[in-house]
């Protein structure tokens, strides 16, 4: 593992130090252990776009993760070494109250598939309703934050990269949540979280926007909540998370260059989703990112609706983003989707998916593209 890892095991090893003191008793015949796993293999060709060179890429290409940088190009063909992936979850339950879980995922862009901790932490119920946990968790930003690589949980071949996509995509801390009835048939899940993540060399930062150079990342002070209604057919999501942002050039001659220096950043998200009747879905997405300081606001969102008829699903989807900051600098992209899934049965779906996206970007970037994907996925 690296050292980022070592860093987390070290985290929930302290954590669950800590929780170890609250009052309960672990007894060998208590503990179980269990584990579930999920993958994709996803190939992609870029059909047609712009022709121009950004960064280390030809193009016509296209990025379809922010994250690990997952970037198809035209001169490649099919590429299937982007976003197939494979990870494992493993919970260690102590008593009824007291566990940890870790998970552990390898990628292609994540160091040749070396595999890497993206969750690890502890988790205390105080009753039926209410959980403290504590360690690293990815940040739920979105409404499929905490299952974004398991594609049986959606339609698409991925959440739409206009809106799914930030350097910082973990935190290390704290949080207690809430599942429990309210009122009529509702049910309401709420989270509250706080933390920190340091990231050494962010390949959003360094390969997308500082032509190599290793970036450093970090949110710090990181407070944030959310709160999903939900009846069975509608599900309401609200969501605002606080934090200082600091960014880090290493320049190749030694020397240090502060682009961002704690600036207060604000993210909102509001999601509004439907399965009822008449085999009729629907999916949406409205986030806002706002700094102070530098004046950088990005507005992005997603609006999908689709038809499922037995096990086939169809579903069309717009999404877009726009960037703005104190610079004369915009960044955006707007995306039409077609997206095709089949279920052979509750663990495994086939998908196709046909993306066009419009680069409105006022200097060289990705620029415009045309991309075919099919993917095969499941969880286990």
């Amino acid at each position: 593992m690296n050292k980022y890892s070592n860093a987390v095991l070290r985290g929930a090893l302290t954590a669950c130090a800590g929780l170890s003191l609250l009052p309960s008793v672990v007894r060998a015949e208590d503990m179980s252990f269990s584990w579930s796993g999920f993958a994709q293999l996803t190939a992609a060709k870029v059909l047609s776009g712009s022709n121009n060179t950004y960064a280390q890429w030809q193009c016509p290409c296209t990025i379809q993760n922010w994250e690990y940088v997952g970037v198809y190009e035209k001169w490649r063909g099919w590429q299937a070494d982007q976003e197939s992936l494979i990870g494992l979850q493993g919970t260690l339950k102590f008593n009824d109250r007291f566990s940890a879980t870790a998970q552990v995922l390898s990628r292609p862009n994540n160091d040749n598939y070396k595999p890497s901790i993206d969750w690890a932490y502890v988790s205390y119920n105080l009753n039926d309703s209410w959980t403290l946990q504590a360690g690293r968790k990815r940040i739920p930003l979105y409404y499929y934050s905490d299952f974004l690589y398991i594609g049986t949980a959606y339609p698409w071949v991925r959440p739409a990269p206009d809106v799914y996509g930030w350097p910082i995509y973990a935190y290390d801390g704290a949080n207690v949540a809430y599942s429990g009835s309210v009122f009529g048939g509702w049910t309401l899940d709420a989270n509250i979280w706080a933390g920190s993540f340091d990231f050494k060399n962010s390949p959003y930062d360094t390969q997308i926007y500082y032509g190599g150079v290793p970036t450093q990342e970090r949110w710090r002070d990181i407070v944030g909540a959310y709160a999903t209604l939900s009846n069975g057919e509608w599900s309401g999501r609200v969501m605002v998370m606080n934090f200082k942002n600091d960014q880090i050039t290493h320049n190749l001659d030694g020397s240090l260059t502060t682009n961002l220096d704690g600036y207060n950043t604000t993210i909102m998200g509001l999601s509004l989703n439907y399965d009822g009747r008449n085999n009729v879905i629907v999916r949406s997405e409205l986030n806002q990112f706002k700094q102070s300081v530098s004046g950088s606001k990005y507005d992005y969102y997603l609006l999908g609706v689709g038809y499922k008829l037995s096990d086939w699903t169809a579903m069309y989807t717009i999404s877009h983003y726009k960037a703005t900051s104190n610079a004369p600098y915009v960044e955006g992209r707007k995306t039409q989707s077609v997206a095709l899934r089949y279920d052979l049965n509750k663990n495994w779906a086939l998908k196709a998916q046909y993306d066009d996206s419009k680069d409105e970007t006022n200097q060289p970037f990705f620029g415009n593209s045309k991309l075919l994907s099919f993917s095969v996925q499941t969880s286990f």
